[in-house]
């Protein structure tokens, strides 16, 4: 049987980072995270790392697409697509963004919120729960299948090598 499950913490906005970096280094082609935890958390931190191991074109700069609800990044690796469900009130709101045109193709999809609308999540996923421990953060990865089980093994591997000691 595979992983069904990690959970770590961290203690930094840097830690989160490295972590979300180390994710990205290992994301593949059509990969779906769903990130969610209370406000402030660290969600757009973990997706700003993810960026960077994704390999993001330089000058751009990942911020919250709470506004927007999209957000996309030219990354030499494959493209990211940011949705941030926050403001989303239903299924119809959510087919209004297009977000389905920015699925698959070189590319990954990270959400945030994805509590808020569910159905945007494949079967096959990754979610990501964020909550306060403390001054830090403890995050538990979630996947839904084997390439998601694997992509956590991997980046449970890297987290405590980097971290050990």
């Amino acid at each position: 049987m595979g992983l069904v499950g990690y959970r770590l913490s961290t203690g930094t906005s840097r830690e989160m980072l490295i972590l979300g970096r180390q994710l990205g280094e290992n994301l593949f082609d059509g990969a779906v995270i769903g990130l969610s935890g209370p406000l402030g958390a660290g969600k757009t931190t973990l997706a700003r790392g993810m960026a960077q191991g994704l390999k993001i074109d330089e000058g751009y700069v990942v911020s919250s697409p709470t506004y927007t609800i999209i957000q996309s990044y030219p990354c030499s690796k494959l493209d990211l697509h940011h949705l941030d469900l926050y403001r989303i009130k239903g299924p119809e709101d959510l087919d209004s963004t297009g977000y389905r045109d920015h699925v698959g193709g070189g590319a990954v999809l990270i959400v945030e919120w994805p509590e808020r609308e569910p159905s945007v999540l494949p079967s096959e996923n990754l979610v990501i729960r964020i909550d306060y421990l403390g001054e830090g953060r403890e995050v538990v990865f979630l996947p839904s299948g084997k390439r998601y089980q694997k992509l956590v093994a991997q980046v449970k591997e890297l987290h405590e090598a980097t971290f050990k000691g």
